[in-house]
């Protein structure tokens, strides 16, 4: 090649292809660190979909659900001097479909259910017919199931649960007094 005076050689690349290919790992790792800040930031800012609460109306319908099942499966099976047994079983059937229910709902927070005797004890007070021309026995209250005497059988009337759902951030609770059909 000769050169002339004032005219500079003609470069093909203007970089070695090695400069190149750092060139280009470079700018891949900084838009991977911004990205990545990013994503950080917007995790740090928006909720995550697990935090939110289970509906209350979801978790009540799904527990009046387990109520209404668990009473079809014991009502009428005991007679009215084995009332105990008829409870035990009851709570034994209805604990195994409340465990179910909290387990289902375990996202960014939690379900709790448990029965609740004192609020059965007024509702038995309050609903439960008395008197001498009522047509059923009493209503026995037993650990927030009410039962009663209907044809010497034990009858499930009612059973009162507590709810809790809660998050890390909010909590609410509730009485439900279930009424099997």
């Amino acid at each position: 090649m000769s050169r002339r005076r004032g005219v500079l050689p003609k470069r093909v690349c203007p970089e070695s292809s090695d400069e190149r290919g750092q060139l280009v790992l470079v700018s891949g790792a900084i838009v991977v660190v911004a990205l990545l800040s990013l994503l950080v930031v917007h995790a740090q800012l928006a909720p995550l979909g697990g935090t939110e609460p289970p509906p209350v109306e979801d978790v009540a319908e799904a527990t009046e659900g387990a109520v209404e099942a668990v009473t079809a499966d014991v009502d009428g099976q005991y007679g009215w001097p084995a009332r105990a047994s008829a409870v035990d079983d009851f709570e034994s059937r209805l604990g195994t479909e409340l465990v179910r229910i909290e387990r289902a709902y375990t996202g960014g927070g939690g379900v709790s259910l448990s029965t609740n005797a004192s609020v059965a004890s007024g509702w038995a007070d309050s609903n439960c017919p008395d008197g001498p021309a009522r047509a059923f026995g009493p209503c026995v209250v037993d650990d927030g199931v009410v039962v009663q005497e209907r044809a010497g059988e034990t009858t499930f009337v009612a059973v009162a649960i507590d709810v809790v759902v809660a998050t890390p951030e909010t909590k609410t609770d509730l009485t439900l007094v279930v009424r099997p059909v």
